[in-house]
């Protein structure tokens, strides 16, 4: 279970990694202006884990054991792989820890640590930069300017519209495997092999020879 949750943890940073990798293809794509807010919510899930997970997408480096799970209309050029820093994605007062590109699709599916509740949190893209480096400090100064930038949070009523049952989960391995992995296959199905890699049976250590 120890390599399980390596591995998981290890996937879940792996888009952020892959970000700045170098990509001919879109490396002279032109990218989109920062304080941009996304397009559309189509699916809001809160999530409780009974083994937590360190966020690598926060200075902070935090333990979640609970969030909301997402699926985020968004301008694809926003997402698009590049090897320079991004528009980073919030969600009120926390970077959004995204699972996918999504730029083909238009369509990102990410995790809000922490909370279990958007109803009076905008959500959009500020300054270009390093998840990682986002401090409590930085996100509070990002959120300031999408506010007055007038990026408003969306409405009680089509929270509501979206709003899932909540989940339990046994790890992050767990989360991704049951429940992100069908959402990419719905609503990003470009990147079925990404779902595919988190459906993986886990690994198992071979017994010992005696």
């Amino acid at each position: 279970m120890k390599t399980l949750a390596l591995v998981a943890t290890a996937l879940l940073t792996s888009a952020a990694q892959t970000i700045v990798a170098a990509n001919s293809n879109t490396s002279s794509q032109a990218v989109a202006s920062p304080l941009t807010a996304v397009r559309d919510i189509l699916h809001a899930q809160p999530f409780t884990l009974a083994k937590p997970y360190r966020n690598d997408w926060s200075k902070d480096h935090a333990l979640v054991t609970s969030g909301l799970l997402l699926v985020l209309q968004v301008d694809p050029a926003l997402v698009a792989p590049r090897n320079a820093a991004e528009p980073i994605l919030y969600a009120g007062n926390r970077a959004v820890q995204r699972l996918n590109h999504g730029d083909q699709s238009g369509r990102v599916i990410g995790i809000v640590p922490g909370i279990a509740s958007l109803a009076g949190l905008p959500i959009w893209f500020g300054a270009p930069g390093l998840p990682e480096r986002v401090t409590a400090e930085s996100a509070r100064a990002e959120r300031a300017r999408a506010e007055q930038a007038g990026i408003r949070p969306f409405t009680d009523e089509k929270l509501r519209g979206v709003a899932r049952p909540p989940v339990a989960a046994a790890d992050l391995a767990a989360l991704l495997r049951d429940q992100a992995a069908p959402l990419v296959l719905q609503y990003s199905p470009q990147e079925k092999e990404l779902a595919d890699t988190w459906r993986l049976p886990p690994a198992r250590t071979a017994p010992r020879q005696h």
